[in-house]
């Protein structure tokens, strides 16, 4: 067959139609972007500048307001691209016992050395999965480095669940793969934020890439 020849025979069928299909290489239930989560030093600022410039509503928050002492987590969406930037509280700042972020694993200390060496940079690629226990288990068989194992988070009002679990991707970056029920803004443990449509049209990531 001449080169690009069945190129002939392809049909556009739009996002809402298209039918993913790798049987020789999904070893699990694949679905689609989550969210990509930035460490930043300021997540307020970055945040905000982010929403602006792309049209974005800030959609969930953790931080002091919401009982989170260890970081401050502001969530923008539009369409279905959801960033996260997310800032480490001064590590001298006195905390509660029970201080945790809602992420699982997060390690404020960790945070602060990875902004001092990459400044502004994504920490996690968040996969919407079929079981992020699965994915997790079949990513370390198949030769993945484990770097969380599945945390189930529940939520307190509705019961709704997410799990979520993560392996290297490269460098100090890691997949996070994310399954479950909770409808919620971002994970349980965020709180809703009310906002504006000021969407200029960005519905979806088609891919990423680590430079």
């Amino acid at each position: 067959m001449a080169p690009g020849a069945d190129a002939n025979n392809m049909k556009l069928v739009g996002c809402k139609n298209f039918v993913r299909h790798n049987p020789m290489t999904d070893r699990f239930d694949v679905h689609k972007f989550h969210h990509i989560e930035f460490y930043c030093a300021d997540a307020t600022n970055v945040a905000r500048r982010f929403a602006w410039g792309l049209g974005m509503g800030q959609i969930g928050k953790s931080d002091q307001s919401t009982g989170n002492h260890v970081s401050a987590s502001y969530v923008i969406q539009s369409g279905e691209v959801k960033l996260v930037f997310t800032a480490p509280y001064a590590l001298e700042t006195e905390k509660a016992p029970d201080a945790v972020s809602p992420i699982p694993g997060y390690d404020p200390e960790f945070a602060q050395k990875f902004v001092m060496k990459h400044g502004l940079a994504v920490r996690a690629v968040g996969i919407l999965v079929g079981d992020a226990k699965a994915a997790y288990e079949s990513s370390v068989q198949n030769g993945g480095v484990g770097v969380l194992k599945p945390h189930t988070l529940t939520d307190k009002e509705s019961g709704k669940t997410t799990t979520v679990s993560e392996v290297k991707l490269y460098g100090d970056v890691v997949i996070r793969w994310v399954s479950g029920d909770f409808e919620g803004p971002f994970v349980p443990g965020y709180e809703k934020c009310e906002c504006p449509d000021v969407s200029i049209g960005i519905q979806r990531l088609d891919h990423c890439v680590g430079n």
